[in-house]
């Protein structure tokens, strides 16, 4: 009796193959998708350091003179949002769904009041909606 070589895949291991793809890719899309949006709220995030580092120098220096921080701190517009103008107590910024992939809100405030009177260092809080997409300090 002859024995013939198999030669190639069988139909039932390439609909294998291609059912194993289609679940690895139904999982892997999503999280893709929030790991570019995450990417894109750290640019978010790099300016509000940037606005928190300007602000506390300014209250450093002079905290008489916080009504100047939303001139000298401002942060101009990117792809990703729009010109934050920040004021003595904080600011807050609201991304559209198609610069970032999904609607953000992020405010971060200050304690200027309170200290201005009494001395001592700025405490910054974050708050952010929706907070998966914000770094551990930013979620309240």
């Amino acid at each position: 009796m002859k024995r013939s070589i198999q030669k190639g895949f069988t139909l039932v291991e390439l609909m294998i193959v291609v059912a194993i793809i289609g679940i690895l890719a139904a999982v892997a899309l999503p999280q893709y998708q929030e790991y570019t949006i995450r990417g894109k709220v750290s640019n978010l995030m790099n300016a509000y350091d940037s606005i928190k580092s300007c602000i506390t120098a300014q209250y450093t220096t002079d905290p008489g003179q916080m009504a100047g921080v939303s001139s000298m701190c401002s942060q101009a517009a990117n792809a990703y949002f729009a010109q934050i103008q920040p004021n003595a107590t904080g600011f807050s910024i609201s991304t559209p769904a198609a610069s970032i992939g999904a609607n953000l809100t992020a405010t971060m405030t200050n304690d200027y009041s309170v200290q201005s009177s009494v001395g001592g260092n700025l405490t910054w809080t974050c708050k952010s909606d929706p907070v998966k997409y914000f770094p551990t300090g930013c979620r309240s």
